[in-house]
């Protein structure tokens, strides 16, 4: 399958505030070409380097990913080794869409280091399994064939505070079967609708963290991405945990805080009122903000000093976890990081953490905003023409500009139609007084003929009408289809949509066809038109017949 994929202005997507100053910030760096990359990690300890290799493998051959997985967790043993990183919360199905465009980015960007400055430079997906909202991860949007939005969710979920690393699908208990009913009824008859259920359906015995490792490993595995899930280096985390809370962290983070009021830009995280680090017990994770001498928890009177905090980390390192704000310095002290690629709302708060990185002595990874996209399927890309507004002015008003439609009247066609039966209706009912003379039966159904007549032929005007209006760009399903494809209640599709529907469709070769397109270091928007353009016919015909449905 080929996949058309076309640039799209930089500000399709609407640029935040944090773009326009991101340049400007001290200690923060957001690269505009790949030699403002340094890819060295020459100070990430031989010892550390083997024992990430080693944890690496020792669960990735448990699951036997493809070989260029392998290939590429082993490389990082090399001494000039480096990483690009990126990472999400898992989520049901995969989660957004955005989530596997930062994946790729994150690829493309690697293989353009390790090409510029010939050295091994590895992809790793941070899977953020110790994150614990729940309410965020336990459901997924897809388009039913209604092209209504339809929550897919897991039963028996609260918004309780356990890690998703540490929630496990049970089939009687979060209804397994009833979620891939519904996922089946959804993809319906799709050519690989097999393959995306096989991928995304939770499974029961996974936990979310796994499922999310699973489905992108089999399908990013082929072009080297790694994937990590904290808990798998748990012990090196600890130890960076420990030595970033023994950091002035409050002063660190204050200072990196005003450096961006300077710029006129108001801090995405308020640093005296994070949650800076969790302590996970049977209740689930409890975070610890600063206060007292230190660091307490919420309600609690008392306080600990820092380096009390650090030695019960070290101590218990499965029990604690790092917050939004620490957790990409320490994933910078565990890997050879050189750059993260993120959203510009996670870029505005690794902006904070300048004078963090240089007391602690990490180091100045650079931020690399990720590839927006926007998927189209043929029917979809049909409606935009029809609806006689440009794809970038619809992504930017999220949907809005289709509500807008030309008042453009129907062809006369129409009201001579119904004329014509108006006057056919009235010249047969005329003559029944002169029918009932020869028969009152037949005059009787002379009536009625008359009015079957209007009848049918205003059925046939309102199909008329309906398709008018698509054509016009009015149509209630035709609309719908636009609004609900390219802006799912009113955000960007790859927010709110996820990838079980566009691989049970298309397949999987318009993944690499997307790769190959990113660049590695633009911030564009890409638009992805995906299958063949439907004939005009076969779009008149089917839109007609699903308005009269309706």
């Amino acid at each position: 399958m080929s996949a058309r994929i076309e640039r799209l202005a930089t500000d399709t997507a609407q640029l935040p505030p944090f773009a326009r100053i991101c340049l400007r910030v001290p200690h923060f760096k957001v690269p505009l070409e790949l030699d403002q990359i340094e890819c060295s990690r020459d100070v990430f300890e031989l010892d550390d380097r083997r024992e990430l290799v080693e944890r690496l493998l020792a669960q990735a051959t448990r699951r036997k990913p493809h070989v260029a997985v392998l290939d590429a967790i082993r490389s990082l043993e090399h001494s000039q080794a480096c990483a690009v990183v990126t990472g999400q919360q898992p989520g049901l199905l995969g989660g957004p869409l955005y989530s596997l465009y930062k994946a790729l980015h994150a690829v493309r960007l690697a293989r353009s280091l390790s090409q510029a400055h010939e050295r091994p430079v590895v992809p790793i997906f941070w899977n953020h399994a110790d994150d614990h909202d729940i309410a965020e991860a336990h459901h997924a949007w897809l388009l039913n064939e209604n092209l209504d939005l339809q929550r897919i969710g897991l039963a028996g979920l609260s918004s309780g505070k356990q890690p998703l690393s540490r929630i496990v699908f049970d089939e009687e208990k979060h209804r397994l079967a009833a979620v891939r009913t519904a996922i089946e009824q959804t993809l319906g008859r799709e050519t690989h609708a097999a393959d995306a259920l096989e991928l995304f359906a939770p499974r029961d015995g996974e936990s979310f963290a796994a499922a999310f490792t699973r489905a992108f490993e089999e399908l990013l595995g082929p072009l080297g991405l790694v994937l990590l899930e904290p808990d798998w280096i748990r012990e090196p985390l600890s130890r960076a945990l420990a030595r970033i809370v023994q950091a002035p962290l409050a002063s660190a983070l204050a200072e990196g805080e005003t450096n961006l009021r300077a710029l006129g830009y108001t801090p995405t995280i308020e640093s005296a009122t994070a949650a800076l680090l969790f302590h996970v017990d049977e209740r689930g994770r409890q975070p610890l903000r600063l206060g007292g001498d230190g660091f307490r928890y919420d309600g609690e009177e008392g306080s600990r000093r820092a380096d009390e905090l650090a030695a019960e980390i070290v101590q218990a390192p499965l029990e604690w976890s790092p917050g939004a704000l620490l957790r990409p310095i320490a994933q910078d002290l565990c890997l050879p990081s050189v750059a993260y690629v993120g959203g510009w709302g996670e870029l505005s708060y690794l902006a904070q953490l300048g004078p963090l990185r240089r007391a602690v002595g990490a180091p100045l990874t650079a931020a690399a905003p990720r590839w927006s996209c926007t998927l189209v399927d043929p029917q979809t890309d049909e409606a935009v023409t029809r609806v006689g507004k440009s794809f970038a002015e619809l992504i930017a008003t999220r949907g809005a500009a289709a509500q807008v439609g030309a008042d453009e009247p129907p062809p006369p066609v129409i009201a001579e139609l119904r004329a014509i039966a108006e006057r056919a209706a009235k010249e047969l009912n005329a003559k029944k007084e002169e029918l009932s003379e020869l028969d009152r039966r037949i005059a009787i159904n002379l009536g009625r003929t008359s009015t079957q007549i209007r009848s049918l032929v205003d059925k046939l005007c309102e199909k008329a009408e309906h398709v008018h209006a698509n054509r016009a760009g009015r149509g209630k399903r035709l609309v719908r289809r636009v609004t609900n494809t390219l802006a799912p209640r009113g955000e960007l599709q790859e927010r709110v949509l996820c990838l079980p529907p566009f691989i049970a469709r298309f397949g999987r070769e318009w993944i690499v066809e997307l790769f190959d397109a990113m660049g590695p270091l633009e911030a564009g928007h890409l638009l992805v038109r995906l299958g063949e353009a439907l004939p005009q016919a076969e779009v008149d015909e089917s839109e007609a017949q699903q308005e009269d449905n309706e």
